[in-house]
């Protein structure tokens, strides 16, 4: 959906994603795990290219997660129109975990695992070094959508909350996208180029991976001192790219999803009721 509004003249959104500048409660403060995005002036950059389209806006996946951020944008601009999209908490899980290993987030490479290590986590054992904030590794609180979706409504209101199920969207991109302009007040006419994203990226090599994510000290510091943040950032994006492979994603286990859905199943259905849509086939047993 973020590549697609970009593409919208009524519509400015910068290409970076994920700065999520609002979520004070999950941020790091502190040096060296501060993000300059934190800093409201640096953050305010990322729009300095925003001519006279009438809507500016960003995509941070953890603004719904954060008990803060409702709040904080609500504080910044009480008018914000907020689109919020959903998907199977058990599928997004498993889809999720794989991505934060490929980002070197998550050094355990099984979602079993990963869950099983949720409570050490929570006690501050077992988080990788660098990670920007640890309840990252909380599988199951991140997918529990209710209460997320429940702040957004209980602060700006339901006409200005727009909710998208992932389902709707794989069925017919070009009839959500339409409904996202008419909520957006834009020209619901315009047709964006529409492309796969997001396709299931793997990495070659654990060890440099992490080697990217958490260098040695006698590699961080003089690449600190010699490169600007940008051209690091670029550098590291062009190794990670090199060390990655397209491919499907491994099924799920059966018995795995199962477990899961039976869990997940209290939530989801008070955010089926709370977005009156049936959601029943989110934990239908395979």
């Amino acid at each position: 959906m973020h590549a697609y509004l970009r593409q919208h003249p009524d519509i400015y959104m910068p290409a970076e994603k994920e700065q999520n500048h609002f979520a004070t409660d999950l941020l790091p403060t502190e040096y060296p795990y501060r993000d300059p995005y934190i800093d409201r002036e640096n953050y305010m950059s990322l729009f300095a290219g925003a001519r006279d389209e009438k809507r500016v806006g960003e995509t941070s996946v953890f603004h719904l997660y954060s008990k803060a951020a409702a709040e904080n944008i609500f504080a910044f601009n009480a008018s914000s129109r907020i689109i919020i999209m959903l998907r199977d908490p058990v599928s997004w899980m498993a889809s999720y975990h794989s991505q934060m290993v490929y980002n070197g987030d998550e050094v355990i490479a099984d979602l079993q695992g990963a869950l099983d290590a949720e409570e050490r986590r929570r006690r501050g054992k077992d988080i990788p070094e660098n990670l920007r904030f640890m309840q990252r590794l909380l599988y199951r609180d991140v997918v529990r959508f209710s209460g997320q979706v429940a702040r957004y409504l209980d602060r700006f209101g339901r006409d200005a909350v727009h909710i998208i199920l992932q389902d709707d969207f794989a069925r017919n991109a070009r009839a959500v996208f339409r409904e996202a302009l008419d909520f957006l007040d834009v020209d619901p006419e315009f047709q964006p180029e529409f492309i796969t994203e997001n396709t299931n990226k793997t990495i070659r090599s654990m060890w440099l991976s992490n080697f990217l994510v958490r260098p040695p000290a006698w590699v961080a510091a003089p690449v600190m001192a010699l490169l600007p943040r940008t051209r690091r950032r670029n550098l590291r994006e062009r190794i990670k790219t090199a060390n990655a492979v397209t491919r499907e994603r491994e099924p799920l286990d059966p018995a795995l999803r199962n477990r899961l859905a039976a869990e997940l199943r209290p939530d989801v259905d008070r955010l089926a009721e709370l977005i009156g849509r049936d959601l029943s086939h989110w934990c239908a047993a395979s």
